[in-house]
């Protein structure tokens, strides 16, 4: 019994048999070969005992010593089935190049599928290893016309549906020792479209097979992402991860997922653990990729110094940007989707694969384009949730401040209100003619401090709302400052301290609102002398550097822990230092001045050291 071959790991081979001829080299057919992962019927037994079994059948059926069925994969022959002499066996499960079969096309006699070619036709050497076996089967050579002669060839070309080479069956060495008359051409023909029909079938059935392990893999990495919907996007992006290089044979994947505004973000995974989040320069990239791809709906494919797309004009920077997502990943060749819910695109998905992996097939872009728009549709679910989340904390974080908001405002309105009305029933039951100046003094001081807070309110309002442009007109800050360091020297001196003012006598212009800006300076001056005591010195420093304008307040005072220095700019905070709380104020004040730094296109840092001082720095454009 013919013993079955060892499973071959790539198309391989030729035509006629035979071990390659004295002085011949095989440096082309005698290559290494791979397991291909893209035909699973490789690892199916059945499939193979039936090709070996048609093999056996062409030769014993139609008289041929010796028979070969080979497959096109790519641009390899491989051998699938032999029949023949065991000697031989080692050189027929050789890959070859399908260009071994060019002399047959331009020098061969067509008889339906075979193509023959008389020894006496032959012009030069056949390529591969094409020398009879007649020489080593022990049947006496014919001298008749008829004979077959020690280097014919006869090969069936198998086509498929669509007229594609996608295999061969090639016979050799006739037991009558002559060339195939009629009857058996057209017994040979019979076998050759049987052999065509089982090749065509396991393709077929392979393609089938591939397509359904695919198809399963999309399903899984979109399940795995509707079922993390619930979470954050990082999560549904983590999730994806597994299915997609398990069921794609991939080596990392990388998203970039769109945000409505048009922003990216996104991250690469390796399948041996996590690569830090590329740059903002691929992010754009990927940003104006993502909706050319989506809108012509194709992939991208990129290997070594080839990209395979007709991007034109996207070519030099998306090359230049999965080149550097491959170098990442360790990959030598991506396949790029887009991912999207109807005319939307959401984003933009990469797969990459090493060297040792196969190239992407037709079918796996097929796939991946049609999953491309399930898990489009699943990454803006989880954008979706994911915005109404962030909503849900906004509102949340509205209501705490709203919350904030009515305690401080009653705390600071409840004592001028007490002072105030206990003052008026003391005035109700006066006699007349007492002296009230006292209690009027008291009430003033309780109504000024109330129209402190609101207008603190009315001007933090103002100064927050996007829908309250800021009028720009030039505004001398040094004179802005001499004016707020003449309102509070008073107050300072009845504290026992000193005002160091160091600021130009020509005007500084910044461009701005004087409002806005005098409130500013006010803020930062009152709240160093507010929290400075006695024999120290507050000191206002202002000055231009380069295009800029700035402004310096220090203080001797309590200071600021570096807890505090993180919050104190945020609306109602008032510091946790005992000391500091126990001094009148509102929380609005260090707000007030954020909002209108911001406003007018500048910064403000503060250094501050508990118990020694603190140190306000302001930094604003010059007009």
């Amino acid at each position: 019994m013919t013993r079955e071959p060892p499973a071959p790991t790539r198309p391989v081979v030729l035509g006629a048999l035979g071990p390659p001829s004295q002085g011949a080299t095989r440096s082309a057919s005698r290559t290494e070969v791979h397991t291909h992962p893209d035909h699973a019927w490789w690892s199916d037994y059945s499939t193979r005992a039936v090709l070996q079994l048609l093999t056996e059948s062409v030769a014993e059926m139609v008289g041929f010593e010796a028979a070969v069925l080979c497959v096109l994969l790519g641009d390899d022959l491989v051998t699938v089935g032999y029949h023949g002499p065991e000697a031989m066996r080692e050189f027929i499960f050789q890959t070859d190049p399908v260009s071994v079969l060019d002399p047959l096309v331009d020098q061969a006699e067509t008889w339906g599928r075979f193509r023959f070619l008389a020894t006496e036709d032959r012009q030069g050497a056949l390529p591969g290893h094409w020398v009879s076996l007649s020489e080593h089967s022990g049947h006496p050579g014919q001298v008749t016309t008829d004979a077959w002669r020690t280097e014919d060839a006869l090969v069936a070309f198998l086509r498929d549906d669509e007229g594609r080479l996608c295999g061969t069956l090639s016979v050799d060495s006739p037991l009558s020792g002559l060339r195939p008359d009629h009857a058996q051409r057209t017994l040979l023909e019979r076998y050759a479209a049987h052999a065509e029909r089982v090749v065509i079938t396991a393709f077929e059935r392979d393609a089938l097979a591939f397509h359904v392990a695919h198809a399963d893999a999309a399903r899984r990495a979109v399940r795995s992402a509707s079922v993390a919907a619930g979470g954050s996007l990082s999560e549904v992006l983590d999730r994806v991860h597994g299915p997609l290089v398990e069921g794609f044979s991939a080596d990392a994947t990388w998203i970039h997922v769109l945000a409505p505004d048009g922003a990216g973000s996104g991250a690469l995974r390796r399948s041996d653990g996590p690569t830090p989040p590329s740059s903002a320069h691929l992010h754009q990239l990927a940003a104006d990729l993502a909706p050319v791809l989506w809108q012509q709906q194709t992939v991208l494919v990129r290997g070594p110094g080839d990209l395979t797309s007709g991007l034109s004009d996207l070519a030099p920077p998306v090359a230049e940007a999965i080149d550097s997502m491959l170098e990442q990943a360790a990959g030598t060749v991506a396949l790029v989707v887009p991912l999207g819910v109807g005319q939307e695109c959401v984003g933009l998905l990469g797969l990459a694969r090493g060297a040792d992996r196969p190239a992407w097939t037709a079918v796996e872009c097929e796939l991946l384009l049609e999953l491309g728009h399930d898990l489009g549709a699943a990454l803006r679910t989880a954008q979706a949730l994911e915005r109404e989340s962030a909503i849900v904390d906004e509102l949340r974080r509205t209501d705490e401040y709203r919350s904030q908001m009515i305690a401080t405002l009653s705390h600071e309105l409840r004592t001028p209100l007490t002072i105030i009305r206990g003052n008026v029933e003391v005035l109700q039951d006066l006699e007349p003619g007492a002296d009230v100046t006292p209690f009027h003094a008291a009430l003033e001081r309780s109504s000024r401090r109330m129209e402190d807070v609101v207008d603190d309110l009315l001007l933090l309002t103002r100064v927050s709302d996007p829908r309250h442009p800021l009028v720009r007109v030039p505004v001398d800050l040094a004179a802005v400052v001499h004016d707020v360091a003449a309102t509070l020297t008073t107050a300072a001196a009845a504290k026992g301290l000193r005002l160091d003012v160091r600021a130009p006598d020509r005007p500084l212009l910044v461009a701005g609102d004087h409002v806005e800006l005098d409130r500013m300076v006010a803020n930062l001056v009152s709240n160093a002398v507010k929290y400075s005591d006695a024999g120290t010195t507050v000191g206002i420093e202002l000055a231009p550097h380069g295009d800029d304008v700035t402004l310096v307040v220090a203080d001797e005072g309590l200071g600021i822990s570096a807890e505090d220095q993180t919050r104190i700019f945020q609306t109602f905070f008032r510091s946790t230092n005992p000391e500091a709380y126990r001094r009148p104020g509102t929380g609005l004040g260090l707000s007030i001045v954020s909002s209108v730094v911001t406003r007018h296109g500048g910064r403000v840092e503060v250094d501050s050291t508990l118990g020694r001082g603190t140190r306000f720095v302001v930094v604003l454009p010059r007009a």
